[in-house]
């Protein structure tokens, strides 16, 4: 089909709109890339603008990533913080879901008015503080799990892809006498993966980039994320000791060690997020239109 002089101009206007935003988006990763491996000779001589490198450089990994560096170890408690808290995450927020789409479930709306109530109130950084200190989580190897194992707002989505289900296969399921959990586990989940890898790619993204909370909560450093370590790098103008004393020698330039840290930090969700994209886009979008 032919397009019209009006529609040919919108049509270049988008590409040439999306072309720049794009641009703004890819140069500051392209920026910290290139710095992350460029000699600091060759980084302070360009007066620190270094898009297109001349000599390469790996020393910065090389010091973050030495034997007995803390980032190891940060990156152990992060991927188990992640892994756990998805798992732990996925299983609270689809069985709250599965009961909240019933709507023989008495007292339904008001559960479902309670949900919504906390996404708009929330208890406060200091009662949540006490609360979590209170319950003896302070400095523990599961705080960080626990603290953020659930959100209203995944809830209602899948909540609502839960709905689009038909009942007849939920009541056929049950006719041969399949229990509540059996439904859920062998008729309900099997065909919400869409839903259930877009709401798990929040939570991993929530719990790897977290680290407001660990800042918190945890004050050994042997059971800091890699978020905590990489914001610790970034803020201050030295590095943490652990990585100094690991180090045993004169320290590289700060600057290349932070935009090291941010590759290091930020690559495991940017290889990932391509392969759960499509899962992603159908779990926002099916079940969102109601006939």
């Amino acid at each position: 089909m032919k397009l019209t002089r009006g529609e040919t101009a919108f049509v270049a206007t988008n590409y040439v709109v999306l072309t720049l935003v794009t641009i703004v988006i890819v140069i500051p990763f392209w920026y910290v890339l290139t710095v992350s491996v460029t000699p600091y000779s060759t980084f302070s001589a360009k007066d620190g603008l270094v898009l297109f490198p001349s000599s390469f450089s790996f020393d910065y990994y090389a010091y973050l990533l030495k034997k007995g560096s803390l980032i190891y170890n940060a990156y152990g408690v992060t991927i188990r913080n992640t892994l756990g808290g998805v798992l732990l995450a996925l299983l609270l927020t689809a069985m709250s879901a599965y009961a909240l789409a019933e709507k023989r479930l008495p007292g339904r709306k008001l559960l479902m008015l309670v949900f919504v109530f906390t996404m708009l109130f929330k208890g406060g950084l200091i009662p949540t503080y006490i609360t979590v200190k209170q319950l003896g989580l302070l400095n523990t190897d599961y705080v960080l799990i626990l603290i953020m194992a659930y959100s209203a707002f995944n809830m209602i989505i899948m909540k609502s892809f839960f709905e689009g289900i038909p009942d007849s296969l939920k009541e056929s399921a049950a006719i041969d006498g399949a229990s509540e959990m059996r439904i859920l586990r062998s008729v309900v989940l099997p065909m919400s993966m869409p839903v259930l890898a877009s709401i798990g790619l929040l939570y991993m993204v929530t719990y790897w980039n977290d680290f407001f909370n660990a800042l918190l909560y945890v004050t050994d450093w042997h059971k800091a994320p890699v978020q905590l370590v990489l914001r610790t790098i970034i803020a201050s103008s030295s590095l943490p000791p652990e990585l100094l004393e690991a180090a045993g020698r004169t320290p590289p330039p700060t600057i290349g060690i932070q935009m090291a840290a941010i590759v290091i930090v930020a690559l495991p969700m940017m290889v990932l997020y391509p392969f759960i994209q499509k899962y992603f886009e159908q779990g926002m979008l099916i079940g969102s239109v109601k006939g």
